[in-house]
This record gives C-alpha cells, structure tokens and sequence, in this order.
C-alpha cells in the first residue's frame, strides 16, 4: 500500500493569536441562542439606501444601538471582577484581500452606536480590500508572543485577570458573518476574550405566521453566544428581544421625511 504524499509547514505565527483564543474559550461556560428575526422592512430599505449599506454593517449599527441600550452585555471578566465599557466598540471578523493574499483580519468598529450603517458598511469595505489594521504586539505583548504555547497561554491568562490588562484586549462583543458564503443558518466558535459572539447567518426565505396567516418572509438567522460567567439568562434575553426589535423595525436606516414643496 502506498504512502501518499504531503508537505510540512509550520504553523505560521499569525494563526498563533487564534489558537491562544480558542484554549481561552475552552474555560469558558458559553450558551448558545439560535433566532430569526423578519428583515422584509429591512430589506426594502437596504435596496434603496444611498450611500450603499451592506447587511452586515446594517447589522453591526444595529447591534450596536442594541449594546447602548443594555451596557450589562458589553462586558468583560477580569479575575473575579467584571469591567463594563463606557464605550461600544465591536469586533467585526473579515476576509482580507491584500497583496494576492486573502487572510482572515479583525476590523475594530469603534463607537459604533453613533455610526451610521453606510459608514459602518464603508468601513467593512475598506479592511476586506485594504492594508486593514496594524495588530503588531507592543511592549511585554511582543515578549509574551515569543514564548512557548504553554508559558504563553499562562501569561495572557493571568494578565487578563488585571483589569487594566483586560481592558486592552480589543471589544467584548464580536460579529462574524458567514451570509455569504451560505444560506440559512452560520455556526459559532467561542473565541476568548469576546463575551458575546454574533454570528449572521444568509437571508431566507421561510414561511410564518403573520395575522393568522402563513406567509413567506425573508428571515435572517443569527447565533448569540454568551459568556455566561458575565451574562445571565434574563440580562442575555432581554437584550436579544431589544436587538429583534431593532432589526426588524430597520431603526438604523429611518427613512427621511420627504422635503415640502
């Protein structure tokens, strides 16, 4: 029988930070809600909107309209402490095309609630066929980086028991979308140190009951994932009725008043 053929590589360094988060989450205690939320409004809305808005910067504007209003969720474990952001920034996960290379980067959405979603979905834009952000380690980052996965993990584990350690890695809430490259349901990977993970799903097409009706409507589905050593059952529910509510209404992209003549 004969040995087929393979090719080693290393690791390469840039993946290193992906599997620190995903030993990190191994120690969380995650709960998973899969909704749908009606987007017919939203979609008529989307379709006319100028300057262009893409689903998943009107989702993050929504979201973080969402995240104002319920700052609970907005939150981060440090030891036995929880650090609760003064302000919204989410993490939005993108495939990055960049010098013939596509690589999966982070783009950091900040204040997010005062954004417009054409503003959100122009930045999005500018990260996927851009340079992106710089995420080159600093000061005793750039030393914890070089040791070993074990001695490493240790290290970025302990820091982020200090608040203000805590506090500098990046936004507590995180979006990841897969619509495009599936219909219907996305999946969640826990990742560390993010307390809450949307993942977006593709708009479907399902039927549903409206006014004693069945009827077809384009649905969106999502994946919340909490951390619920930080969020509780009543907190996360709430806030997921708040972001519903949002969604569906198309809040972030009211329409304006027609000029008189």
């Amino acid at each position: 029988m004969s040995v087929p053929g393979y090719v080693v590589s290393r690791v390469p360094s840039n993946r290193r930070p992906v599997l620190d988060r995903l030993v990190g989450a191994s120690r969380r205690f995650q709960v998973h809600a899969l909704v749908e939320f009606d987007v017919s409004e939203a979609s008529a809305r989307i379709a006319q909107a100028e300057p262009h808005v893409s689903w998943t910067g009107f989702l993050i504007a929504t979201l973080g309209r969402a995240l104002a209003r319920h700052p609970e969720v907005n939150s981060r474990k440090a030891g036995n402490r929880i650090l609760t952001f003064d302000r919204v920034d989410v993490g939005a996960t993108v495939e990055r095309h960049w010098t013939g290379q596509t690589i999966l980067d982070i783009a950091t959405v900040r204040d997010v609630n005062r954004m417009s979603a054409s503003a959100v979905s122009a930045l999005l834009r500018e990260t996927k066929y851009g340079p992106g952000e710089s995420h080159s380690p600093h000061g005793m980052m750039r030393l914890v980086l070089r040791l070993p996965g074990p001695l490493r993990r240790t290290a970025i584990r302990l820091g982020g028991t200090r608040p203000s350690i805590a506090a500098s890695f990046g936004p507590a809430v995180g979006v990841t979308s897969l619509g495009m490259f599936t219909r219907g349901w996305g999946w969640a990977i826990p990742v560390a140190p993010l307390t809450v993970i949307v993942s977006v799903g593709g708009v479907v097409d399902r039927p549903v009951v409206r006014d004693g009706k069945v009827v077809v409507r384009p649905m969106l589905p999502l994946t919340l994932s909490f951390d619920h050593a930080v969020v509780d059952g009543a907190p996360a529910a709430r806030f997921t009725e708040t972001l519903r509510e949002l969604v569906e209404s198309a809040a972030v992209l009211e329409i304006a008043p027609a000029a008189e003549g």
